[in-house]
C-alpha cells in the first residue's frame, strides 16, 4: 500500500527561484534561461524515469518543449517578485509499473490542469531500490487563453444575487462573517 504524500509550493523570484531552474532540477536536463542568461544543470539523471509535457488544446505547439514553455512564462512575467509557476510533488504507488504511473499522472494533469487552460511538465522519479516513486509536476502560473496567449491572473469580484446586491458570507449560525477588524465579509468569485 502506498504512503500518501503531496506537497504544493510556488516558484517565486522573490524567494530566489526560477521555473527554468526548477525544470532543470526535476528533469535532470540542462535548461538555459533566456531572461537571466543562465544555464541550469542539476544532473542526477539516474533518478529520472520519465519526463512529459501536457498543454491545453489552444496552446502553441512549441510549448510541448518544456524549455520553451517555461522560458516563455519567465519572459512574460516582469515583476521582480513574480510567481512564475507552481510545483506539486506527489508519491506514486510502487506496486504500479512505470506505464501505469505515467497514466495516473497524465490523467491528473488533463483533468485538473490542462482542462482549465494550464500547461504542465511532469517528471517521474525513483530511487535505486524502487522504494520512493514520486512525480514532480511544474505548472505555469498563468492560463493560456483562447487565442493561445498567456491570460490574466485570477481576478476576483463580489458575487451578486438576482437584484444585484452582494451576497454575504455566512457562518454556521447563518450570521454574516466579519474579519478581525469587524468588517463584513462577502462571497467573491473568480472571473477572467
Amino acid at each position: 500500500m502506498a504512503i500518501y504524500h503531496c506537497s504544493i509550493s510556488n516558484v517565486s523570484r522573490g524567494k530566489g527561484s526560477s521555473s527554468c531552474a526548477t525544470l532543470s532540477y526535476i528533469s535532470a536536463e540542462k535548461v538555459y534561461e533566456e531572461r537571466t542568461n543562465q544555464m541550469y544543470a542539476y544532473g542526477r539523471s539516474q533518478r529520472v524515469l520519465m519526463v512529459g509535457t501536457l498543454i491545453p488544446e489552444n496552446a502553441p505547439r512549441e510549448f510541448l518543449n518544456p524549455s520553451v514553455l517555461f522560458n516563455s512564462i519567465e519572459n512574460y512575467e516582469k515583476a521582480a517578485n513574480a510567481r512564475t509557476a507552481k510545483k506539486i510533488e506527489v508519491a506514486l504507488p510502487r506496486e504500479l509499473d512505470l506505464p501505469d504511473q505515467k497514466q495516473i499522472i497524465e490523467k491528473f494533469i488533463r483533468e485538473n490542469l490542462t482542462k482549465e487552460g494550464y500547461a504542465a511538465t511532469y517528471a517521474i522519479h525513483n530511487d535505486e531500490e524502487n522504494n520512493n516513486p514520486h512525480a514532480h509536476i511544474l505548472i505555469a502560473n498563468r492560463q493560456i487563453n483562447a487565442q493561445g496567449q498567456w491570460g490574466s491572473k485570477r481576478k476576483m469580484e463580489y458575487a451578486r444575487d438576482q437584484s444585484g446586491k452582494r451576497i454575504p458570507k455566512l457562518d454556521e449560525d447563518g450570521k454574516q462573517k466579519t474579519d478581525k477588524n469587524g468588517r463584513k465579509q462577502w462571497v467573491r468569485i473568480n472571473v477572467e
